[in-house]
């Protein structure tokens, strides 16, 4: 039995892993789909997959993954990998140095040390990455409307660190075999977590990648008349009615406020503490409310067009998020 579910669970991984990376470049919103950006995603992705199948060679052909330096050089090198994906995605303005490949020379320890000593090193390793992005994901607390998502992830790569320290030192203490199946079946839930949250919160990069840029970086506003931009911003929500585009993104929004994109996110999350997306799915619903009330004969699916969702399923879940209730019951109770 535990051969099949680590067998699904690896399928799962592998195609997953694709189907993610093809997302990520096409459909998944994000602020800094850099080149490096892509290709480190790539690398990453690869790199899980090719634990994962050296995982299935094991539970088809019995082999012992962990005897052969290939597989130790693969556990070395995975958790630079991911160091490296979430410094260009979360950091727009990282650069490769020389001295950044650094990262990859404890990988040449697999040719000197006893597997015994390689394998607990590499998944130290990787706890270390995994506390630095906790770490960088707790510093965005103060952004409070901002931080159930990120306290979701800060929470994720906690625990993740600490099973990963646990894991990578029981693997000379254990049977080998115990070691691939948790191994892989570990790597398959993360997986389903991580692609969990990006259909529950489809702008959660960029909602990182903006509470991380007014954490690090410096102002983009420095030259901007902050009140002028403001009211304009009002206006164009008030009387233009901009929120109505179901279209409507935070670049487009930018060029007609004549602003780039950096500055009107920062300029909404310290002004109003919340993100550009966000901010939107508020207007909207603060709109369809009054829609709700002032206009009984609409039906909610004409109200929620007209508020600029594009399906009554986004509606219902955006309303009741900020409101607690459906619409339904909020017109019913007003």
């Amino acid at each position: 039995m535990i051969n099949l579910i680590s067998t699904l669970n690896i399928g799962f991984s592998i195609v997953i892993a694709l189907l993610l990376f093809v997302c990520y470049l096409f459909f998944l919103k994000s602020n800094n789909k850099t080149v490096a950006a892509r290709i480190s995603c790539g690398l990453f992705l690869a790199g899980l997959t090719a634990l994962q199948c050296e995982h299935l060679n094991f539970v088809i052909n019995k082999t012992d993954p962990l005897d052969t330096q290939y597989y130790r050089v693969l556990l070395f090198i995975v958790p630079p990998l991911f160091y490296y994906f979430s410094r260009f995605v979360l950091f727009p303005g990282y650069q490769l140095k020389l001295y950044s490949f650094a990262h990859f020379l404890p990988s040449i320890l697999v040719f000197f040390l006893a597997r015994d000593i390689a394998v607990p090193l590499a998944f130290v390793i990787g706890t270390g990455y995994c506390l630095w992005l906790s770490h960088i994901i707790y510093s965005l607390r103060g952004h409070r409307k901002r931080f159930e998502v990120e306290f979701f992830f800060f929470a994720f790569f906690s625990l993740l660190a600490l099973a990963v320290l646990i894991f990578g030192f029981s693997a000379s203490f254990i049977d080998n075999a115990y070691f691939y199946h948790f191994y892989a079946n570990g790597i398959a839930f993360a997986y389903m977590l991580v692609t969990g949250a990006l259909i529950i919160y489809p702008d959660l990069l960029n909602e990182l990648t903006e509470a991380v840029k007014l954490s690090y970086s410096k102002s983009t506003l420095t030259n901007v008349d902050i009140d002028k931009q403001i009211k304009q911003l009002k206006e164009m929500m008030k009387e233009s009615k901009l929120y109505q585009n179901e279209s409507l993104s935070l670049s487009s929004l930018a060029e007609a406020m004549q602003l780039t994109g950096h500055q009107l996110s920062e300029l909404i999350n310290t002004q109003y503490g919340v993100s550009f997306s966000k901010y939107i799915r508020e207007i909207r619903v603060e709109q369809a409310k009054l829609l709700l009330i002032n206009e009984p004969n609409s039906s909610v699916l004409a109200i929620s067009l007209e508020t600029g969702f594009k399906s009554q399923s986004n509606f219902y879940a955006a309303f009741k998020d900020l409101t607690g209730h459906s619409p339904g019951h909020y017109r019913k109770n007003n």
